[in-house]
């Protein structure tokens, strides 16, 4: 993590390379020790990809600095000696800057607080005296929720509440617009969050209205419609009775990174203690847990009324930001570099394409597969500032 010095030192370096300032980096000069205990978040796509850019070419500037050496010559030694240590501190700052960023993020809030069900299991209106009380539970949630999308500077596409519910044609729609939403530069999201609290069903699907549901692989399906070949990842958090079966089948899927991360309510509980967990009280915990760094909260104490539970895809270790191409390393290097450099750009593309540790790398990926996969962590870390959790 870095200190708020190195921060600012970080910013500074970055303006002589003329990428824009965002709105974080204005908080980080006013709010550097609260945001400096993040450690990791978003950042927009143009600071994303200068810096990761710049990192690549550094060590280009090092090695065609070679080609004019002059080893007798003392000017050139001690030119040689003072360059060397800067160049080494510049990539050492944008290193540690790139592991810092987490990518861009969007969120998607859905609601349904249809706690009151009709014999055939289907969400129906609710009864007069339960209005209130569920209304001031909803509204606890969604200000939880957009507390939590503004706290790890996550974009909101929206958050819906309907005491009605939904019908399958207006999830549907409003689902593919959310999956389907791309950065202002053009390229998609790292990152695609989706809440929801309602009622589900024992299997885990989404109860409607009108009787229809909502399957995972319905929804893993539009996710795969929309993100195609690019490696944007999802992350599903339920808030609902009946979220161990999404948890456990999102763990079988192999060809995306996904994860969910679920809540389970203690169900006996004896009648002289507090009232029974509700809809609600995970996002709460969730929440304080994720934008408190001094909270309380112990996922993993005995008696705990609301537990929580996560889990990921095969594929979910291999995940890795999406990386500059060659014209984007090209555009970079035009921006910032004078024209009479511009044949370097073919070896700076060269040099990235070059991986002599495909094999030990290779090795690594199966070995981190295997820990998530028997050794699933207490808390994962997901890269942009919050965790998944487990009791």
């Amino acid at each position: 993590m870095l200190g708020n010095r190195s921060r600012c030192l970080l910013l500074r370096v970055r303006s002589l390379l003329g990428a824009p300032r965002s709105f974080r980096e204005e908080l980080c000069e006013f709010r550097g020790p609260q945001l400096a205990a993040l450690g990791s978040f978003s950042f927009a796509p143009p600071l994303d990809g200068a810096e990761v850019v710049s990192e690549v070419m550094l060590p280009v500037m090092g090695v065609s600095g070679s080609h004019s050496s002059r080893p007798t010559n003392g000017i050139f030694l001690s030119m040689f000696l003072i360059v060397l240590p800067l160049e080494s501190m510049a990539h050492g700052l944008f290193h540690e800057l790139g592991n810092c960023l987490g990518g861009t993020s969007v969120g998607y809030a859905i609601v349904i607080p249809t706690n009151f069900c009709s014999p055939d299991g289907q969400p129906a209106l609710l009864p007069p005296e339960h209005v209130q009380e569920l209304n001031l539970r909803s509204t606890g949630m969604l200000n939880a929720i957009q507390r939590f999308f503004a706290h790890h500077m996550i974009e909101t596409y929206g958050c819906d509440y309907s005491t009605s519910g939904l019908s399958f044609d207006t999830l549907h729609s409003k689902l593919k617009a959310f999956l389907e939403l791309r950065t202002v530069d053009g390229p998609r999201h790292d990152t695609y969050v989706l809440y929801y609290s309602g009622h589900t069903h024992g299997t885990g699907e989404w109860a409607l209205a009108g009787g229809d549901i909502l399957r995972l692989d319905t929804l893993l399906e539009w996710w795969r419609e929309k993100n195609g070949s690019f490696c944007s990842r999802l992350i599903i958090i339920l808030d609902s009775e009946n979220s161990t079966p999404w948890v456990k089948e999102v763990r079988k899927i192999s060809d995306q990174y996904i994860a969910v991360q679920g809540a389970e309510l203690m169900k006996t509980i004896d009648i002289e203690e507090a009232d029974p967990p509700q809809l609600g009280d995970f996002t709460k915990d969730w929440v304080e847990y994720n934008c408190n760094s001094n909270n309380s909260i112990c996922w993993t104490e005995k008696g705990r009324k609301v537990k929580a539970v996560y889990g990921v895809s095969k594929q979910w270790s291999d995940y890795t930001l999406h990386l500059p191409t060659g014209s984007d390393v090209a555009k970079h290097w035009m921006l910032h570099f004078p024209r009479i450099t511009y044949p370097l750009v073919h070896l700076a593309n060269w040099l990235c394409g070059l991986n002599l540790l495909w094999i030990c790398q290779s090795c690594f990926r199966c070995l981190k597969r295997l820990k998530m996969s028997w050794f699933l962590p207490t808390v994962l870390d997901t890269g942009q500032g919050f965790k998944l959790v487990k009791s």
